[in-house]
């Protein structure tokens, strides 16, 4: 068995400025100044996202704190209130792909994302991919505030479903440089996808197993997940 563990936003989908506009949104409003775009690094969790929009926005570090989950709720609230598909699109091949693995019975899918479950299931939702990505076994901003800490809470969700015995190899697939440090520090394979904001050079540096410009080739999107080529 093979525990595959997919980020969310620019490795399955793209919503485009639906994500930041909603961040820039609510946080000036929490804190009473105009919305303006703000620094967001790829692949750090919403609590982080968030925190630091409020501090650059001019909240002090204890008020960013106080105000973090009215932000959180509100966030869930205004993504809710969107035409996500309309606004978005899935990446090349993710459907193939997906449907592919969710087909071989010696893998299990979920994710490892910035994202709050709440937020996570809108969007998967949106497109059709819960199922078959189950989010039972997965693993959330709203669970872990760093990434890296949330690779052992999805394999402790696994491990709860299939038995201690069970223990799979982990292949995490994602965007940034946050998932390949994410898999390194819990030895864990990872095929990165420069379908987001981070090169694939970039990411290649930071010692991704594999780097695809995207998913559209499904014979060898497959074998990277499986381990099946190299970099």
């Amino acid at each position: 068995m093979v525990l595959v563990l997919w980020d969310v936003d620019q490795t399955l989908l793209d919503l485009g400025a639906v994500d930041r506009e909603v961040w820039y949104s609510l946080c000036a409003d929490l804190v009473g100044v105009p919305p303006r775009p703000a620094t967001v690094v790829p692949g750090r969790t919403i609590r982080q996202i968030l925190r630091d929009i409020l501090r650059e926005y001019g909240a002090a570090p204890e008020t960013a704190d106080r105000l973090l989950p009215v932000a959180l709720e509100r966030e869930a609230e205004a993504l809710a209130r969107r035409d996500l598909r309309t606004a978005g699109r899935l990446l090349p091949g993710v459907p193939e792909v997906v449907a592919a693995l969710d087909r071989d019975p010696t893998v299990v899918q979920s994710v490892l994302t910035g994202n709050q479950l709440a937020t996570t299931r809108l969007k998967l939702a949106a497109f059709d991919l819960v199922p078959p990505l189950d989010l039972r076994y997965g693993a959330f901003g709203s669970d872990r505030e760093h990434r890296p800490d949330l690779v052992p809470v999805a394999r402790e969700r696994t491990a709860a479903a299939y038995g201690p015995g069970a223990a799979m190899p982990t292949v995490l697939v994602g965007d940034s440089v946050l998932d390949v440090d994410a898999a390194h520090r819990n030895d864990a394979r990872v095929v990165a996808v420069a379908t987001g904001f981070t090169p694939a050079a970039e990411l290649r540096a930071a010692g991704a197993d594999v780097v695809l410009d995207d998913l559209g080739d499904l014979p060898r999107s497959l074998a990277a997940i499986l381990g099946e080529v190299a970099a």
